[in-house]
């Protein structure tokens, strides 16, 4: 069950005008340095190169970022790139290329350790179909990138923000009598909305599935509590119908214990905020 829509390409006018701020924000066109060492429109030759193995993510961002250049080749966004491969190679001017690539590696590198981190992960959840989910624990200013990135390492992605979807957590109760009233207000002001309920004990449980809800994220069960748990939601008169969610404290050297079938997804904010950057350079001839 796909929940919310997924960021599965990234436009070319949307990645024109995001790296337009960002070389703006670099003062691309102040480049002292380049300006006092090299000659305007002397055409070189410009290699990204990855150092260590990776799932590639951005290949707009390339294209975009380059457009005064001729792109000889490129890798495709989720390909599996190897250690000393070639993951783009363009000829262009050595001054707009000089200006550019520490914006493009930048990003890059992060999108590729993004989608080679959801790469390892989903693999782990492959035996019981379990989703891979990211949050909205993002990067301000590339939720969108990011997002994408977890769709080419073949994630799932999470709501994308907070019009997308319900997801009433302990802090929203404060002001509600009840659960059970605040899924009902949610449900009446936002008809066809996926209506997501935390839950961390089994007193909140048994009474969100009364109500509404459309989705059950259990936070910071117990993998040993677990199975008990997803038999007793299963076992429910409306538990063959809710999508249920795990969350909090959940990681590579753990994510196999809560690997549990009848489990839909496992949400992980770390997929975008803990993330380790691919190691690539970009190598002029």
């Amino acid at each position: 069950m796909i929940r919310h829509k997924q960021i599965t390409t990234l436009s070319p006018n949307f990645v024109n005008k995001k790296l337009k701020e960002f070389f703006k924000e670099d003062e691309i066109t102040e480049d002292i340095t380049t300006k006092a060492t090299q000659k305007d429109n002397k055409i070189v030759e410009a290699s990204f190169v990855a150092k260590e193995r990776m799932v590639f993510a951005g290949k707009e961002i390339i294209i975009q970022g380059f457009q005064e250049c001729k792109l000889i080749a490129i890798k495709n966004d989720g390909e599996e790139v190897e250690k000393g491969s070639v993951i783009a190679k363009l000829e262009g001017p050595i001054d707009i290329i000089l200006k550019k690539e520490r914006v493009i590696l930048n990003l890059l590198q992060r999108l590729s350790g993004i989608a080679s981190t959801t790469r390892r992960l989903k693999n782990k959840l492959e035996k019981n179909c379990v989703q891979l989910l990211d949050t909205r624990k993002t990067t301000p200013g590339l939720r969108r990138f990011e997002k994408f990135a977890v769709y080419v390492g073949g994630g799932t992605n999470h709501r994308f923000s907070l019009k997308d979807a319900v997801m009433i957590k302990d802090n929203h109760l404060i002001g509600s009598s009840s659960l059970s009233k605040a899924v009902e207000s949610a449900v009446k002001q936002n008809p066809g909305k996926d209506i997501e309920v935390e839950v961390d004990t089994k007193a909140q449980l048994r009474e969100a599935l009364e109500t509404r809800a459309t989705s059950i994220l259990l936070d910071n069960f117990s993998p040993k509590a677990l199975p008990d748990t997803i038999n007793y939601i299963r076992s429910h008169k409306k538990g063959s119908d809710v999508y249920v969610e795990l969350s909090g404290g959940i990681n590579e050297s753990n994510i196999d214990k809560y690997n549990i079938q009848g489990v839909d997804g496992i949400s992980i904010g770390a997929l975008t905020h803990n993330i380790s950057s691919k190691d690539i350079s970009l190598d002029l001839k």
